[in-house]
Parts: structure tokens; C-alpha cells; sequence
């Protein structure tokens, strides 16, 4: 693994207007469904510093196979709060537009923007991407980092690159939390994280209920509460999805 010191480039806020879908895999609890009310952002966890929203583009539109498509290299992290998750080696979700780039690059840094980890993915097609950090890469309890991910649009010219970003906090469940969780449904779970601060297990209840229910009837609204909640605009236009098994740069 190696370390890296190189800054996050500046980022420029678009709108999107394509629809997150797909698949994932956790264990689901067996409870009655219920509706789910709108729920609003956590308290508490503050405003991630240089977040400018889940999209960002390039100087110039080369990247994308259709310029004029509207799409997005979107990070599917909150834009007004640092996103909680249990895990310390957890999978962060992107999603990737149609491109010609045949590389995505991620890093992760401390709030400090010192590197931590940063490695070199190939893709093929597009759509949402889970990238998920190898387990001697663990975050620290209770610190905030910033990720980002970068779509390597010339190779010769990284000042072309095109990058969004993210952050992302482990901290454990609490007993209270747990509780709650262990009798909950999943549409009752996507609640529980999101109200908790933890956006990346409410985001990966939701791919894991769209998956094992696609005729539930409140998905849509519950995709709507989900990235309001993030401060992420609707997405519209299903794309497949993958799993990047990242490994370090050399």
C-alpha cells in the first residue's frame, strides 16, 4: 500500500437527471412493511469541508460519449454532512456516465488532506460502481475522511481529469441503535441509519430492498426521502452496476 499527497482538484456542482438502481447484498429482517414518512438530514455532523455536491465535470465534455446527454460523474455521499458507516473498511458508491475513460482512479485522505490510500480501477461500462477498500485500509474511529474518485480522461493530461468527492466517518452502532435495528424492516432500517447520521448503510438498505422487493411500492419514495436527505438531486436513467476490488498503486 502507498500513501499519497496529491490534493483534490476543485469541484463544480451540476444537475443530474438519471435514476440510481441496482444490486446489493445484506441480510434482510423479516418484519410486517410499513410506509415510510419523509426523514430529513441528521443533526449534528456538520458541513464537509470543499464539498461542492455529488457531481462535478470537467474543463471539456471529451469524456463523455455523448456530450450533450446531460450526464454525470456523480458520489454517492452526503453534500452538507460527513456520512457515518459501522464498517472500517466500508464500499463507497459511484456512479459513472457513459465515458470513454478507461480508468478510475481513487483516493482516500484524512481531514488533513494527507494520503492515506489510492489506487487505479479499470472500467467498461457504466453505471453505479461500489468500490471497496481492501482490509488493511481500516478508517479510524471517529475521524472524518475525504475520498475521491477521479475518471482519467487523458492520460497524458491529468488537468483533464474529471473528479467528485465525498466523506465518509467510521464509527460503531450504538447498543441503543442495534436494538432498534435487530427488529426492524428494511424500510424501517433506510430510517433508522439515515435519522442516525449513518448515510452509507441507509443507502445500502435501499439497494438491498430495491433488489429483494422491486414491486414495493414505496421505493420510489423512499429513494426521493434518501438522497433529499444527502442533499443529492433525483437520478434518473438506470445503468448496471459493479464491484471494483480496488488494489494499491505501485
Amino acid at each position: 500500500m502507498r500513501t499519497v499527497g496529491r490534493q483534490p482538484k476543485l469541484l463544480w456542482s451540476v444537475s443530474i437527471s438519471w435514476l440510481l438502481t441496482g444490486l446489493f447484498t445484506v441480510v434482510a429482517v423479516g418484519m410486517t412493511a410499513t410506509a415510510q414518512a419523509q426523514f430529513g438530514s441528521p443533526p449534528g455532523q456538520g458541513k464537509p469541508r470543499g464539498t461542492a455536491g455529488g457531481g462535478s465535470r470537467p474543463g471539456q465534455t471529451t469524456c463523455l460519449e455523448n456530450p450533450g446527454s446531460g450526464e454525470a460523474l456523480v458520489a454517492m455521499a452526503p453534500t452538507q454532512f460527513v456520512g457515518l458507516t459501522s464498517q472500517p473498511s466500508p464500499g463507497i458508491w459511484v456512479q459513472i456516465p457513459r465515458t470513454t475513460a478507461k480508468v478510475l482512479e481513487f483516493s482516500l485522505f484524512t481531514d488533513q488532506q494527507a494520503g492515506v490510500y489510492q489506487a487505479n480501477l479499470p472500467i467498461s461500462i457504466p453505471g453505479l460502481v461500489q468500490i471497496v477498500l481492501p482490509s488493511e485500509v481500516s478508517l479510524t474511529p471517529n475521524k472524518p475522511y475525504q475520498w475521491t474518485v477521479a475518471l482519467v480522461c487523458n492520460p497524458n493530461q491529468r488537468t483533464e481529469d474529471w473528479i467528485t468527492e465525498g466523506w465518509i466517518q467510521h464509527q460503531p452502532l450504538n447498543a441503543n441503535l442495534q436494538q432498534q435495528l435487530s427488529h426492524a424492516t428494511l424500510e424501517q432500517q433506510i430510517r433508522l441509519y439515515t435519522l442516525s447520521g449513518f448515510w452509507y448503510e441507509a443507502l445500502n438498505a435501499y439497494l438491498t430492498l430495491q433488489q429483494t422487493q422491486p414491486e414495493n411500492p414505496n421505493l420510489a419514495s423512499l429513494q426521493a426521502d434518501l438522497l433529499r436527505s444527502a442533499g443529492l438531486p433525483a437520478i434518473a436513467n438506470p445503468f448496471p452496476r459493479q464491484l471494483l476490488q480496488p488494489q494499491a498503486n505501485r
